[in-house]
């Protein structure tokens, strides 16, 4: 399959229905909180932060303290001077915590990829790009279909390693799109909506669940591309 192109009209459609199911609505509460609870030295604001982001987004974080104890020792008390490029490296050295169980002793490590991008988007006022499986897909969907790509290129749908090798992908994709225009939040929004309206449609028609639409998507995209 090839996706659409990216114009005026396809944008700002996406954007409409992302709009229309809520989406901005859950973004300015969450953004609100953020606002209100600035002081991420502080454990329980932090804390308060990392449920919300949990529950509305449902990042499956089971244990919330190693989570808000490496934010706490990672942000700096003076984030809001920071420019994008210093918010973006902030997710990396928050994004895997590690732990010991109370009860076994054992030593727990967890990357939480998609979840630190999230808090840092909203500490950042929404500045930088979150990961998620949606948007990865589809991104790397348009790049690979690029008809000018460099040979060099050679991008794959397998989930990046770290966060800094997302914003780079995702710099190279606005670049690419011409969309310099927009904001990294416009941005975010029209692929995670463009990325769920093809995954339903593939779960309606294949009757599958959600990974294995993720799944036909890909390969979708990669017989088209190798053509």
């Amino acid at each position: 399959m090839k996706l659409l192109e990216i114009n005026e009209s396809h944008f700002k459609n996406m954007l409409k229905i992302h709009d229309s199911d809520g989406g901005n609505l859950v973004n300015e509460s969450l953004s609100k909180l953020f606002d209100c609870m600035n002081d991420e030295s502080n454990r329980f604001e932090v804390s308060i932060k990392v449920a919300a982001l949990n529950q509305l987004y449902s990042t499956a974080i089971q244990y919330i303290t190693p989570v808000v104890n490496k934010i706490v020792c990672n942000i700096p008390r003076d984030y809001k001077n920071l420019s994008e490029n210093e918010y973006a490296a902030l997710v990396d050295r928050i994004s895997t915590a590690t732990w010991v169980s109370p009860t076994t002793d054992k030593n727990h490590s967890r990357t939480n990829l998609s979840f630190a991008s999230k808090y840092i988007h909203f500490l950042s006022n929404r500045k930088i790009p979150i990961y998620d499986s949606y948007i990865w897909i589809v991104m790397i969907g348009y790049l690979k279909q690029e008809k000018q790509q460099e040979k060099h290129e050679k991008y794959s749908f397998n989930p990046p390693e770290n966060y800094e090798y997302f914003y780079q992908v995702f710099t190279k994709f606005k670049e690419r799109s011409n969309l310099q225009q927009k904001s990294n939040y416009g941005i975010d929004k029209f692929l995670w909506q463009y990325g769920k309206n093809i995954l339903n449609e593939i779960i309606k028609e294949k009757s599958v669940g959600l990974n294995e639409a993720k799944s036909v998507l890909k390969k979708r995209i990669t017989s088209r591309t190798n053509c």
